[in-house]
């Protein structure tokens, strides 16, 4: 769910840009939080390599979290924070149970 609402919080910020500069930079910029998202839309069907996918986009998120937190934008902590909270929820053994459970 968190990938949701940060691609949600990514499209918001595109629309509220008004400059088509300053969209291209927010969508460059949140090249992880995008990936992270077409991974999880495939959550249900795929296997542990998905969650692999994902828990490496969300540490690239952390880590332009920082970059940004760097250049004194505000938005860097709500993508640091949202990184940091998917890597530890998609690291637990719940969740590598989860992704190896036999589909049907």
């Amino acid at each position: 769910m968190l990938f949701f609402v940060m691609a949600g919080l990514v499209a918001l910020g595109v629309v509220l840009s008004g400059d088509p500069e300053k969209a291209g930079a927010i969508v460059g910029a949140s090249f992880p939080v995008i990936v992270g998202f077409v991974c999880a839309l495939r959550f249900g069907k795929s296997g542990p390599g998905n969650r692999t996918t994902a828990i490496v986009f969300a540490s690239l998120m952390i880590a332009v979290g920082f970059g940004a937190m760097g250049q004194r934008q505000p938005a860097g902590l709500v993508e640091l924070v949202f990184g940091i909270v998917i890597v530890v929820l998609l690291s637990q053994r719940q969740s590598a149970e989860w992704f190896r459970r036999i589909r049907s």
